[in-house]
């Protein structure tokens, strides 16, 4: 996939299986405040957090949610954010309500809603105007420490049906057992603006090919996540993760977000007939 495949020394402590859905307890929501550089310090929606970190890099996943009673929005529900991703660039998932995207340096506009995969990069202002009664999106960001030649310098809008010609079969290499072919994906996201950023859609089951797939379309496959630590949103489909070392379990499905660390060897079980994912893929080295 276009990644160097230097080994690079991970902390163990940070392997860790991460997962939440989008739906967490009140009390898991709390403001989201941060630094917006022409701004100064902003408090605008709620956020819950599914992951918190990954093995390189400033990595974290979760949900945003905004609507009449939260801070900065209206007594209607809308709201009207600045915001320039100044904690890394960031994937999203418009989840519930629309809103139209401004990019500030040049005035370009974007419709987005339910389904609308926002790719912002870091340092890109961007007026969010959000449309009452609520909006709702799931959210990954990552920073790395060395920055990118040639950095992304606009938003990119893709959505979550989107079904091009160019799948493609995902090969790669585990350390242990060899070549595997799991599903098929396409890339939305060919890079970020620091260390190694990709996304992109993934699917597996009936018919589509996959080392080892199952009659009803399960499809269980071995993996370290050699290319980095990998942020997961599924959009069809459940989802069952064995740890090798420990044998714990975690059961997920659509609607959920799923956090694998590089490094950590899990069993991956696709149940059948079909699973569907955004995916986000993250290390802290350069592209090779």
């Amino acid at each position: 996939m276009g990644v160097n495949d230097a080994a690079v020394q991970v902390d163990t402590s940070k392997h860790k299986v991460h997962g939440g859905n989008q739906n967490p307890p009140a009390d898991q929501w709390v403001p989201f405040e941060w630094n917006e550089p022409r701004l100064g310090k902003q408090v605008h929606g709620e956020i819950a957090i599914a992951r918190a970190f990954g093995t390189s890099g400033s990595l974290s996943a979760g949900f945003w949610r905004t609507g009449p009673t939260s801070p900065g929005a209206s007594a209607d529900g809308s709201h009207r954010v600045i915001y320039s991703a100044p904690l890394g660039d960031e994937t999203a998932v418009v989840l519930d309500g629309s809103a139209t995207l401004t990019v500030t340096s040049t005035g370009k506009r974007y419709e987005v809603g339910p389904g609308s995969i926002i790719n912002s990069p870091k340092n890109l202002e961007v007026q969010w105007d959000l449309r009452g009664p609520a909006f709702k999106k799931y959210w990954c960001i990552f920073d790395g420490t060395q920055a990118t030649p040639n950095p992304p310098t606009d938003l990119l809008i893709g959505n979550v049906s989107d079904n091009p010609a160019d799948w493609q079969d995902y090969h790669f290499t585990e350390p242990k057992e060899g070549p595997q072919v799991a599903g098929e994906l396409f890339f939305i996201r060919p890079g970020g603006s620091t260390g190694t950023m990709m996304s992109g859609l993934w699917r597996a089951g009936k018919g589509i090919s996959s080392t080892n797939l199952k009659p009803c379309g399960e499809m269980m496959t071995p993996y370290t996540g050699v290319l980095g630590d990998e942020t997961m949103f599924l959009l069809e489909g459940q989802v069952e993760i064995i740890e090798t070392v420990s044998g714990k379990r975690h059961s997920f499905r659509a609607g959920d977000v799923v956090g694998l660390s590089s490094g950590m060897h899990i069993t991956w079980v696709s149940k059948g007939p079909f699973v569907k994912k955004l995916w986000v893929i993250t290390r802290d080295v350069l592209p090779g």
